[in-house]
């Protein structure tokens, strides 16, 4: 594609007049997104997976506002992709294990792959998908690549591949150890956005040239393994007793350093049945309450909607699944409270102030 050359330049202006001229010759927003896209998986996991990842939220955007916002949404994009790095050009893609070419050599058979499946549709039998999992988790990257390649030539979607390597970024950040360095969470989160961003995007369109996320992805989450080294243990829980007041987690989160007390609490009202909407409401609620970044946001937003995808089968695999992302979500927003907490307050002036309130008497 024309517009992918310009980007292979760093060209950002020639890019634009493109995407501009497209989209008055009347592109559909699926053609966009596939140009857009093909440009972003032209290279390895750009910019952290930050690049795909705001595409993604892009075209969601687009679905909530309307086409006829796309010349301001997606030219917004583009200096996101002139400026990002490319993984592939990193030493650590390349030693001790070369990750670039193994990978190039996988894409060139996508096309015909993807030419057996005339409509993807999920095909979970055709796997063993919990081997799969496995294996994602493994230090072997050059069989995962080929353990994918396996899955697409059995006609398994690239959809539900995309859905299995999110889950296994998400597995990295529940087995995170609070031992790692503190700034090694963003590390795993990065992984996680990325992957739930290459499975939100394939629902939309499956191309061959986005596939190729999904092996990124795979390939991130393999580099994330050392985070994992110790591994933080799934807590052990019972059953039998009712489930305990979410206030009680809320409690754990006005303390520093009760990543494990969390997860254990989170398990224990996972296990006991515990009211998932309200849940979900007190995982929002302890976000809100902190000066949390935007990587919170995005850790919870990725969480709560993959939570979704796996809850509409019923499977040890989806359950297993399910646990994965509450428990993921739950250690991050632990790892990262309490905070100052000074956003709150600084919303309820600016809420006064719209009403018209006096902030003070003066004397």
């Amino acid at each position: 594609m024309v517009s992918s050359h310009c980007l292979e330049v760093r060209d950002e202006q020639g890019a634009e007049r493109i995407l501009l001229t497209a989209i008055n010759h009347g592109a559909s927003v699926e053609q966009l997104s596939d140009m857009m896209l093909t440009a972003i998986t032209d290279h390895v996991y750009m910019n952290t997976g930050h690049t795909l990842d705001f595409h993604n939220k892009a075209f969601e955007t687009l679905e909530q506002i309307g086409d006829e916002h796309r010349p301001y949404v997606l030219t917004s994009l583009l200096p996101g992709l002139g400026n990002a790095t490319r993984s592939e050009e990193l030493h650590s893609w390349q030693s001790p294990v070369n990750l670039v070419t193994p990978l190039e050599q996988a894409f060139t058979s996508l096309p015909q792959l993807l030419s057996h499946q005339n409509e993807p549709v999920q095909n979970e039998s055709s796997v063993d998908e919990s081997a799969l999992l496995d294996q994602l988790l493994s230090d072997h990257p050059i069989e995962t690549i080929s353990y994918l390649t396996d899955a697409l030539e059995k006609s398994v979607s690239p959809i539900r591949l995309a859905q299995l390597v999110a889950l296994a970024a998400a597995e990295r950040i529940a087995r995170f150890h609070t031992q790692n360095e503190f700034r090694d969470w963003i590390t795993v989160l990065h992984t996680f956005t990325h992957a739930h961003a290459v499975h939100e995007s394939l629902r939309r369109s499956v191309t061959p040239e986005l596939i190729r996320g999904v092996f990124h992805a795979a390939m991130t989450v393999y580099q994330d393994r050392f985070l994992n080294i110790p591994s933080a243990k799934r807590p052990n829980v019972s059953k039998g007793s009712p489930p305990s007041d979410p206030q009680q987690l809320l409690e754990l989160l006005d303390s520093q350093q009760k990543v494990e007390e969390a997860a254990t609490w989170v398990m224990q009202y996972l296990e006991n049945n515990g009211d998932m909407n309200t849940l979900f409401a007190t995982l929002g609620h302890a976000l809100l309450r902190e000066d949390a970044e935007f990587h919170s946001f995005q850790m919870l937003e990725a969480a709560f909607i993959e939570y979704e995808h796996w809850q509409k089968e019923d499977s040890e695999l989806s359950k297993h699944a399910q646990e994965t992302l509450i428990l993921a979500v739950t250690r991050y927003l632990a790892g990262h409270a309490p905070t100052s907490r000074e956003l709150p307050h600084t919303v309820q002036i600016a809420i006064r102030l719209h009403r018209g309130d006096h902030l003070f008497d003066e004397e």
